[in-house]
């Protein structure tokens, strides 16, 4: 198998291959759409010394220069490193069991071999080389290169979902136990949270222990006076106020007199500071240290257990120490000190605490951190992505937001964002009286309560009746067009995976993305659990939101693009840094929010459970020409969309076309009022009645034969999302002519718009 990389050193010489790295190439280059040698492409190599030579398939790499990059996130990698001098042990030096376990020495053929997957981590890596001459000398080879992501640009992607995240939730990026770390700065401000802490002493645990040491050895001390008591012929100096007493009390042998003597002592400020901070700092190392053994026993291998249990009993052996013995209480930092700053030993171990007790912003820096990986990493950014998308739409810094999303420390000390009701947010109006009314809310991974015959979801009565489904994130609209806070319920995933290119060259989802969108929408049930209700589907459409590339009017021909309009399942690019990429995201999301009416989707959505809420069935619709008419004021009560209108027509003869209307094959009714439409009313009742036994003024003369269609109009709803009126074509209703038109879905009705 040919080798990647060759780096040879004095002691050993490093192989690293993989059989699939051309394809990974190519199909890192596709999907961020640039060429083979581009800058995105390239990472940089480092290691310990100047004595290793690195190359690349025959091509020396300087140390530190940009070369293309051989490592990629889940590609499997081969290591075989040969020992030229003759060692008697040699390992990966790393405290994650899963890179250890995956290498094995062979003492007779001095060889370490073993091979690394690195998932979905992407970062910087720290390949650490540990072995032992048969001498007795132990060493360590470190060897740094960067892991890129394949889908995303590892070099701006990645710090734009970063960014994002940690406007919205700071410290939910970190993470602890992953193969690469991402680097930081620190801030002199802010809180100290504990994986940073446990990160930057890994740092300076070693120069922090020196440092002490040091100071230890060779303290810094002052002169004090001390008061003392003693006889005349034990006294040195004599001040004139002692002289005094010793001729008033010359006669008295035993007389003791009042005098200071200057000693030297260790009892001073800094002194105080140091035993403060070394005691702090095993105390923490130590609480910190107990979580990691009782949270991560699977992930942690031997080596880095025992060099924990050296790291704390060195700590201890500090603490108390006898030179401490002598030092008082530290009580603050009430002063400047010159030692502290400037002193030997003192000025470093100073310099640690600070680092030690500062914030930190995850832009360039010297400092490493560990972060989520990339596919959970994508799926929070997604979320805040749909949140803030349906806010800006809703009407941006007007809209009144509920934000109860929340971080939650984990069992360990890293963050996750809270699932289910814990991270919904709310969108709301405030009414002219100062009253909410709820338009929108976002949910982030809704969780479930397992029932003995159901699954509860965090979807306010919704159940899934056979196994658990997980969507990442859950929007519902609330409407009041059909029934007060009415919610459509649409689910996405976010899914950090392409499943191929077509042939005009938009990346397409998986396919098993696709078929769980399915999956959810069959198995999500609306249950009112109210006697006689029958339990109805919830889930109106699925959307799978993945990191692809394509232009907008390619991506519009693709077919997981055009089935969100026939089986309102699909999906949708969604990339960070990329202004246009949430383009059709967002103009998707406005047309539900704003410009399809409820009527539309639930007519459009088959066994719904809007169906027996607001259309009984999807039918005919019937659209009116409504006169402004002050003797039965159905202007006035269209305009002002009553609950309930009775609505007779003119008077039925056999040369008008009322005779020959149909009513009872209606379901809908539209009122054309100066040639526009704005409402659509369920038909709840239709008959044939007698003018005379229909409401009219005392005294009117009415004939016997007069004969009119009444209809009872119910539960208007907005057909445009707008809610305002809209003009029809006028070849349909002509200006100052009564008639009516039939039409069979408000999708058609709505093409004669103007």
């Amino acid at each position: 198998m040919e080798a990647l990389l060759k780096l040879v050193h004095e002691d050993f010489e490093l192989l690293v291959s993989c059989n699939s790295y051309d394809r990974i190439y190519r199909k890192a280059a596709e999907c961020m759409r640039v060429e083979q040698d581009s800058e995105a492409l390239l990472s940089y190599y480092i290691w310990d010394g100047d004595k290793a030579v690195l190359t690349f398939r025959g091509i020396s790499i300087e140390k530190g220069a940009y070369v293309p990059s051989v490592f990629f996130e889940n590609t499997d990698y081969q290591y075989w490193i040969h020992f030229k001098k003759q060692v008697t042990e040699a390992c990966i030096d790393t405290p994650l069991r899963k890179v250890s376990d995956g290498f094995c020495f062979n003492e007779d053929a001095q060889v370490l071999y073993g091979h690394i997957n690195y998932g979905n981590d992407i970062g910087r890596a720290d390949l650490k080389i540990a072995y032992r001459l048969r001498e007795g000398v132990r060493n360590i080879f470190s060897f740094g290169y960067d892991v890129l992501a394949i889908k995303l640009d590892y070099h701006s992607d990645l710090k734009h979902i970063i960014a994002d995240i940690e406007a919205e939730y700071r410290m939910l990026s970190l993470e602890f136990f992953r193969r690469t770390h991402h680097s930081f700065s620190e801030k002199q401000q802010g809180e100290t949270p504990d994986i940073i802490w446990w990160n930057l002493f890994r740092e300076v645990n070693e120069e922090f222990v020196r440092a002490v040491k040091i100071v230890v050895d060779s303290p810094r001390n002052r002169i004090v006076c001390e008061e003392v008591y003693l006889r005349a012929d034990k006294l040195k100096r004599l001040t004139p106020k002692l002289e005094m007493q010793l001729v008033e009390h010359r006669q008295e042998s035993g007389h003791l007199y009042r005098t200071e003597v200057s000693t030297m002592s260790v009892d001073t400020f800094e002194n105080r500071f140091l035993k403060y901070a070394v005691r702090f700092v095993m105390q923490k190392f130590v609480s910190l240290k107990e979580r990691i053994m009782a949270n991560y026993p699977m992930d942690s291998n031997g080596k880095f257990i025992e060099g924990l249990a050296d790291t704390e009993e060195e700590l201890k052996r500090l603490v108390y120490h006898p030179f401490f013995r002598t030092v008082g209480a530290f009580k603050g930092m009430n002063q400047e000190s010159l030692v502290l700053k400037q002193g030997t030993g003192y000025s470093q171990v100073y310099r640690d605490w600070l680092l030690l007790t500062c914030s930190y912003d995850l832009e360039e820096g010297i400092r490493s951190l560990e972060l989520k990986d990339i596919a959970t990493l994508y799926e929070i950014w997604c979320f805040i992505e749909v949140k803030n998308l349906v806010q800006q739409l809703l009407g941006g810094e007007k809209v009144v937001v509920d934000n109860q999303s929340r971080m939650e420390l984990n069992k360990h000390f890293t963050y996750s964002l809270a699932k289910g009701q814990k991270s919904k947010v709310v969108f709301s109006r405030r009414t002219s009286e100062g009253d909410l009314v709820e338009l929108a809310e976002v949910i982030y991974n809704p969780r479930e309560v397992l029932g003995k015959s159901s699954t509860e979801t965090s979807i306010d009565h919704t159940y899934s009746f056979t196994v658990p489904q997980k969507p990442d994130i859950v929007l519902q609209l609330t409407r009041r067009d059909v029934e007060n806070g009415f919610k459509l319920t649409y689910l996405f995933d976010a899914k950090y995976r392409i499943g191929d290119t077509d042939i005009d060259g938009v990346d397409v989802p998986p396919d098993d993305a696709i078929n769980q969108m399915h999956r959810y929408r069959d198995a999500l049930y609306y249950d009112p659990k109210q006697e006689g209700l029958p339990i109805k589907k919830e889930v109106l459409g699925g959307y799978i939101l993945f990191p692809g590339n394509g232009k907008d009017e390619d991506v519009e021909n693709a077919n997981f693009y055009r089935s969100i309009e026939k089986v309102n399942i699909g999906a949708f690019p969604l990339r960070p840094n990329n202004e246009g990429s949430a383009h059709l995201l967002e103009r998707f999301l406005r047309s539900l929010i704003w410009e399809q009416p409820t009527v539309q989707i639930l007519q459009d959505v088959k066994s719904h459970k809007g169906t027996s809420l607001t259309i009984e069935k999807v039918g005919n619709i019937l659209a009116v020409t409504v006169f402004e008419n002050g003797e039965r004021e159905y202007y006035d009560k269209f305009r002002n969309r009553e609950n309930e209108i009775e609505y007779y027509f003119g008077k039925i003869t056999p040369s008008n076309k009322l005779g020959l209307l149909n009513f009872q094959k209606y379901d809908y009714f539209v009122p054309v009022i100066k040639g526009q439409i704005r409402d659509i009313y369920q038909i709840d009742f239709c008959s044939v009645m007698y003018r005379k036994d229909l409401p009219h003024r005392e005294g009117k003369q009415i004939a016997d034969d007069d004969v009119r269609i009444v209809m009872k109009l119910v539960k208007p709803s907005y057909l445009i999302g707008s809610k305002q009126f809209v003009p029809l074509k006028s070849v349909l209703f002509p200006p100052r002519h009564w008639g009516f038109r039939e039409f069979t879905s408000v999708r058609e009705l709505l093409s004669f718009t103007v």
